[in-house]
């Protein structure tokens, strides 16, 4: 058995402890014969290694005597810490106060209290602060009423004394200019001055009489030959010759006119809901006079004889979105390049497009216009006749 001191953790005071370490038991020696005495207790075997630490028993009761100060044995290993035991009961001396711990740190600062009742008492002044600095002069107040004008005082006692001469009045005015005195002698002549400028040039004088006639030179060299003159008037008609014999007759001429012709247009206010890379044919419904040339398939031209032919074309359109807007004459579907008009469209600004080409065309190629755009957007066909597609066969 030996000594040690318990830690209080309530009051930091040390306790005295008994702890008890148990060695291996000894091998058990031989049995003794039956009925036989005791024999000696054999040698105690060497020391066994320490067992595992058992759990901690109950606290003692807490002893009223210290027990002597055993030897301080060598420094052992570390045990592992076991577990807390139960807290002891409460001392009833207070222990020694601990060294002061450090400074913590600051703690948050804490909300402003409410406002305390106001005093009734005034507290001392405070001493006086240093002198501000100047302000800044302000404006000039506007300048007050004219005030009334004070009574005049009494006159005072005539001065036996000339005062001083006072400041020279302002200039009167011009008196009225008197009348004329009577003419002075003439005086003396005086010195010639001297010469002034030169005058401005006179007017030339009349021309004088014709003088003799000269001499007649020598024939001078002939001159260049001038330009032709006009043509002279025309001669009368000479008699009429005698009629000579009929010749053979000719071919027959062209007939008069054009060969082939039609036209078509639209008057009718319609949308048209164009749809993005597809062409979107223009409505004709109206049809013109026409010659050699039918309107079949609806909204086209359809020529029956192949030439050259001079198409015009004309639309009006709007649009509900701005986008590039392009409008092309079509043979048998195909754009006619030439023919081919883009342009920019601002929302509900009219644009015109139109134009005339001449172009070669198959008996039964179809003519007709068809508009396409950029964006899906509704062009809109105004009132009054807004598209017109002709064709006219030249040769």
């Amino acid at each position: 058995m030996f000594q040690d001191f318990c830690e209080n953790n309530d009051h930091q005071r040390k306790i005295p402890c008994h702890c008890y370490l148990i060695g291996p038991t000894g091998p058990t020696g031989p049995a003794g014969t039956p009925g036989g005495a005791t024999g000696p207790t054999g040698p105690t075997g060497p020391q066994g290694l320490a067992g595992a630490t058992g759990p901690t028993g109950p606290t003692g009761p807490a002893s009223t005597t210290a027990g002597p100060t055993g030897p301080t044995g060598p420094q052992g290993l570390a045990g592992a810490t076991g577990p807390t035991g139960p807290t002891g009961p409460a001392s009833t001396a207070l222990g020694p106060t601990g060294p002061t711990g450090p400074q913590g740190l600051a703690g948050a600062t804490g909300p402003t209290g409410p406002t305390g009742p106001a005093s009734t008492t005034a507290g001392p002044t405070g001493p006086t602060g240093p002198q501000g600095l100047a302000g800044a002069t302000g404006p000039t107040g506007p300048t007050g009423p004219q005030g009334l004008v004070g009574a005049t005082g009494p006159t005072g006692p005539a001065s036996t004394t000339a005062g001083p001469t006072g400041p020279t009045g302002p200039q009167g005015l011009a008196g009225a200019t008197g009348p004329t005195g009577p003419a002075g002698l003439d005086g003396a002549t005086g010195p010639t001055g001297p010469t002034g400028p030169t005058g401005p040039q006179g007017l030339a004088g009349a021309t004088g009489p014709t003088g003799p006639q000269g001499l007649l030179g020598a024939t001078g060299p002939t001159g260049p030959t001038g330009p032709a003159g006009l043509l002279g008037a025309t001669g009368p008609t000479g008699p009429t010759g005698l009629l000579g014999a009929t010749g053979p007759t000719g071919p027959t001429g062209p007939t008069a006119g054009l060969n082939a012709y039609a036209g078509k247009y639209s008057d009718t206010p319609q949308t048209l809901n164009l749809t993005i890379g597809t062409p979107t044919q223009i409505p004709l419904p109206t049809t013109m006079p026409n010659l050699n040339a039918t309107y079949t398939p609806a909204n086209s031209i359809t020529v029956a004889q192949a030439g050259n032919y001079e198409i015009n074309y004309f639309s009006n359109v709007s649009v509900a979105l701005g986008t590039t807007v392009t409008q092309a004459v079509r043979i048998n579907g195909t754009n006619i390049p030439d023919t081919v008009i883009s342009r920019v469209l601002s929302v509900g600004v009219g644009s015109i497009y139109s134009g005339s080409v001449i172009v070669a065309l198959a008996a039964g190629d179809v003519i007709d216009m068809a508009l396409s755009a950029l964006l899906a957007v509704g062009v809109t066909l105004g009132t009054g006749v807004n598209a017109t597609l002709s064709v006219k066969k030249l040769n």
